[in-house]
């Protein structure tokens, strides 16, 4: 029994070989992929709660700020004589119970 190889023959034979081996590649390529975005998904979730809360936390450090700047500027004018103490002593516990209401979690009432 003989068997002969044409080049034609062999060359055919590795080239549906390799188109094989090439689809069980893509097929695990793909499959890693979907696993990869499905991560990627989850972990742009995560980043849009925490965004939504440093945003939220500036708005609300951005009013402390406005406050405590308002309540340095009282004190000021009341050294100068523009504004009485009681008024400024006033506007420092605003500021202050401000900044407590954001520790607490709990929105400003003072508006």
């Amino acid at each position: 029994m003989v068997i002969t190889f044409t080049l034609k023959g062999l060359g055919m034979f590795l080239l549906i070989a390799a188109l094989i081996v090439l689809v069980v590649f893509l097929i695990v390529m793909v499959s890693n992929l979907t696993t990869t975005l499905k991560h990627t998904n989850k972990v742009m979730d995560d980043v849009e709660v925490v965004s939504a809360i440093a945003k939220k936390r500036a708005v609300d450090v951005d009013e402390i700020v406005d406050n405590v700047s308002g309540s340095v500027k009282g004190m000021a004018e009341a050294f100068k004589g523009q504004e009485t103490a009681l008024q400024a002593l006033s506007a420092i516990a605003k500021a202050i119970s401000s900044v407590i209401g954001i520790f607490k979690g709990k929105p400003d009432e003072t508006k």
